[in-house]
């Protein structure tokens, strides 16, 4: 193995908690809908959603509204009702877009890799989401290279941003790791020629998150971002010793 010189990481699900951004909106959206509906039994059924989500890899013209109708049936939620409750997602979404609250222990990681690593994030996240992330996270004025959604022509799994980052940081691929929590992430940095790091990071859903990410066969996948540095000091120590 070549030594490790670069870092990428993606932002929502990684280093920012995805369900604090999205599940708040999921939640609050089928309440007003569905009043009667439980608090479990919504977050039985967003873990469920996460799942299909994760599992559905053809991303076309049809995808959104086919994911629709997965998810009112998943919900059981009658025309009239899917309606509603997309329309009140869409609105609480976007007044919750820029709501950032970071995963344990993010901003150590961040510190960490900013002091031993060339660093990048590459985000769908949009411009404003990351400004506001500037507040929430000390070492993210450290990061090297920030490209977000607005910065790329195609997002992930494309591999434009990873190899705009590396341009950009002098990054060989075969150096360079790319840290993700989606589907999509992992198959960016294969297409991109970087190792991959998949972090599953779902409280509630790991075991079906997990099995899901296997499938892509990431290089490396760990259960939480904070376990990050441990992984990297392994692998510091295997080029090392190898």
């Amino acid at each position: 193995m070549k030594k490790i010189t670069g870092i990428l990481l993606d932002f929502d699900g990684v280093l920012s908690s995805i369900v604090v951004r999205l599940g708040w909106p999921f939640y609050h959206a089928l309440k007003k809908v569905k009043p009667e509906a439980k608090k479990m039994e919504i977050l039985y059924s967003l873990n469920d959603i996460m799942n299909m989500y994760l599992q559905e890899e053809n991303r076309n013209l049809f995808y959104v509204p086919k994911m629709v109708i997965k998810i009112s049936r998943n919900l059981k939620l009658d025309y009239f009702q899917m309606f509603r409750f997309v329309v009140y997602l869409l609105i609480l979404i976007r007044k919750n877009n820029n709501n950032v609250a970071p995963e344990e222990q993010a901003d150590d990681v961040l510190k960490f890799v900013t002091s031993k690593y060339k660093t990048a994030i590459i985000t769908h996240a949009e411009r404003e989401v990351i400004q506001t992330a500037h507040d929430k996270f000390k070492h993210l004025k450290d990061i090297d290279v920030i490209i977000t959604q607005q910065d790329m022509k195609y997002t992930k799994p494309h591999p434009e941003g990873l190899n705009k980052a590396m341009n950009s940081l002098g990054l060989k691929p075969d150096e360079t790791i790319f840290v993700g929590d989606l589907p999509h992430d992992i198959q960016a940095g294969k297409r991109a020629g970087t190792m991959t790091c998949a972090v599953v990071n779902f409280k509630g859903a790991e075991k079906g998150k997990r099995e899901v990410l296997k499938r892509f066969n990431p290089d490396f996948i760990i259960d939480h971002v904070r376990e990050l540095p441990l992984l990297l000091r392994k692998l510091e120590n295997k080029t090392i010793l190898g």
